[in-house]
Formats: C-alpha cells, structure tokens, sequence
C-alpha cells in the first residue's frame, strides 16, 4: 500500500479502530514505514490535544494560515 493512501485512510479513520482488511493492510505497511509511523504518531498527539484543549481561541489569521498549510500537504 502507498504512503499517501496510508496517510488519506488515517485521516479519515483514525477514530474508528483499525478493524478492516485496509487496516491490516495498514498495519503491514505502518511496520515497514518510518515516515507512516510517524505520521500516525504525529496525527494522534494532534487528536489529543485537540481533545484536551477544544477551544483555543486561535486568531482568525492563524486559522487562515494553518488551514492554508493543511491544503498544501493533501
């Protein structure tokens, strides 16, 4: 499986559980790839300290900015 289809499943399943025959799939590919690995690792801080922290009050710019970033790295 290729990185970025690795990278597009995490996104839109990270809370689901890795239960599928993808995700096995995933976990295949997550073994042998330190860039996934750390990807996913990253992803899931980003959760919980979302989670942890729910409402930053981040400036309209900022926002502006990050999700500008985001865009660039789909």
């Amino acid at each position: 499986m290729a990185c970025r289809k690795v990278a597009r499943y995490l996104q839109e399943e990270i809370d689901a559980g890795l239960q599928t025959r993808a995700c096995r799939e995933i976990r295949r590919h997550l073994k042998q790839c330190p860039n996934c690995t750390a990807y996913l690792d990253s992803l899931r801080k980003t959760v919980l300290l979302y989670r942890r922290f729910p409402d930053p009050h981040t400036p309209k710019r900022m926002r502006e900015k990050l999700f500008a970033i985001l865009k660039l790295h789909n």
